[in-house]
């Protein structure tokens, strides 16, 4: 498969552990009569189409070639995929197949004549902006895709309920973006009220050839009340323990997966004590978008100046800084050049008179410099300004500083106020709250099971502890009425 077609289409093919599974549960607690129409939307080389053939076969009684010829649909812009799909099917029976039902077609613009009811497949993974003269066409036939950075998968699940009949089901395995991105909330809607099950595999990786955050949907044509939730972290699908979802209690912004009992538990906790957000502020730290030129390890010192790398820099235009991302708790050595006073950047008439040296070095990385936000850095106040103004002041004071993401909960307390961080995110407590209770709660199970809820999920077991996820947590310490918190 060339890179192109990759980028263009999509093209991830789907493991044969999870078709079975699909398959299998697509057809659970469905009596099949013989005459239902199934179709496979993205069929690649038709490991969706072979497989369902074979399970319809055997729940019908009826011969294969009868279920090809009759039963099964098969649609792929590509049309080697449509030949392969082919070879594919006419090797499940020694019989010649008369009549395919294949369709070489774009699935989001071809005017189907039949409706379905079963469809499955992997619909392509592949961004919006990536679609060349398809992006317009699909943003204005979609509401899943008017809005944002989206993928290609969302028309897909606009389209096939479309072309579902009463009482047909969907079966698709894709990314897992749309539980969380903003892109994703006309796709929420749309859906959520049709689903009857999600395995959501996290940061579990089901593909060898690609690193994608995946879950299996399966939705039905009737409005549901409640769907399953599962979440697996396996090669299988053996003893899968699920979660009763209530759509009611699915928030429109991003979805939490709460069962009825954490629901409950969540509810009473924010009746009676704050979320965070409301006892403390929470900073993202320095963003300089070209850490390697602003952060050094001194080699050595005197009374004036660090050197570093054959470079010396004036003691006074450095501040010392954490990595927030690899900190534990002990000194990194660090220091960031700071050229700001009062939030404004140094010009580069005093830099020059004032800090000579700092200022040769950034001419000598200039070019470099430049090069930051596509190119965007030559049109910055001053060439060495950082990237971003966030952080400026609020990087510095006392604080309890996270990383941007971790295994479980690792909230250190800073006390030097002269200490800027960078890669990481900054609680700051108001009301004279203790900054070593509030860390204790920050570390606390309750903090980890609440950003397991939330959270997105990486490669590694890796979860997010952004701002959007820390500012909701709720614990019994965070009492309503202040002012003596702790």
């Amino acid at each position: 498969m060339d890179i192109k077609s990759i980028k263009e289409n999509g093209v991830i093919f789907t493991p044969q552990w999870v078709v079975d599974f699909m398959v299998e549960e697509i057809f659970a607690n469905r009596k099949i009569k013989g005459n239902e129409k199934m179709l496979d939307a993205g069929c690649g080389e038709g490991v969706f189409a072979t497989t369902i053939v074979r399970k319809f076969a055997e729940l019908s009684g009826k011969r294969v070639e009868k279920v090809i010829e009759e039963n099964i649909y098969f649609i792929d812009i590509l049309k080697k995929h449509i030949k392969s799909t082919k070879q594919n099917l006419q090797k499940l029976s020694t019989k010649k197949i008369k009549k395919y039902n294949a369709i070489n077609s774009d699935f989001c613009f071809h005017e189907f004549g039949e409706r379905f009811d079963f469809i499955i497949g992997n619909p392509p993974y592949v961004r919006i902006q990536n679609l060349n003269d398809r992006r317009e066409q699909l943003q204005k036939k979609y509401i899943t895709a008017s809005n944002g950075s989206v993928d290609l998968y969302f028309c897909f699940f606009e389209q096939a309920l479309k072309l579902l009949n009463k009482g047909g089901k969907i079966s698709f395995i894709t990314p897992n973006s749309h539980f969380y991105s903003s892109a994703g909330k006309n796709l929420r809607q749309l859906i959520l009220q049709h689903i009857i099950k999600i395995v959501n595999f996290d940061h579990f990786q089901v593909f060898k050839d690609a690193t994608t955050y995946t879950a299996i949907t399966f939705l039905q044509k009737e409005k549901a009340s409640n769907f399953l939730y599962t979440e697996n972290y396996k090669n299988n699908f053996n003893e899968l323990e699920y979660k009763n979802i209530l759509t009611q209690h699915m928030k429109p912004e991003r979805w939490e997966f709460f069962d009825g009992k954490y629901l409950d538990k969540i509810i009473k906790l924010n009746k009676k004590y704050s979320a965070l957000q409301e006892i403390a502020d929470i900073h993202y730290g320095i963003a300089t978008l070209k850490d390697d030129i602003y952060i050094f390890s001194p080699e050595a010192t005197d009374n004036f100046f660090y050197y570093f790398n054959n470079h010396k820099i004036e003691k006074d235009l450095c501040v010392p800084i954490i990595k927030a991302s690899t900190y534990k708790g002990k000194d990194q050595n660090l220091f960031l050049i700071f050229p700001y006073k009062n939030e404004k950047i140094i010009s580069s008439a005093v830099m020059r008179q004032h800090y000579t040296e700092a200022y040769k070095y950034f001419l000598s990385q200039r070019n470099i410099l430049a090069t930051r936000d596509k190119g965007g850095g030559i049109n910055y106040e001053e060439f060495y300004a950082f990237g971003r103004n966030q952080g400026l002041k609020t990087s510095f004071g006392k604080k309890i500083i996270t990383s941007t993401m971790n295994i479980s909960p690792r909230f250190f307390v800073i006390e030097n106020e002269k200490t800027s961080f960078y890669a990481g995110y900054c609680v700051k407590p108001k009301h004279n709250i203790d900054m070593y209770e509030l860390s204790k709660a920050l570390n606390s199970d309750l903090m980890k099971e609440h950003i397991s809820s939330v959270s997105k999920s990486y490669r590694g077991g890796y979860k997010s502890y952004a701002k959007s996820f820390l500012k909701d947590f709720v614990h019994p310490q965070f009492y309503k009425s202040q002012p003596t918190l702790f």
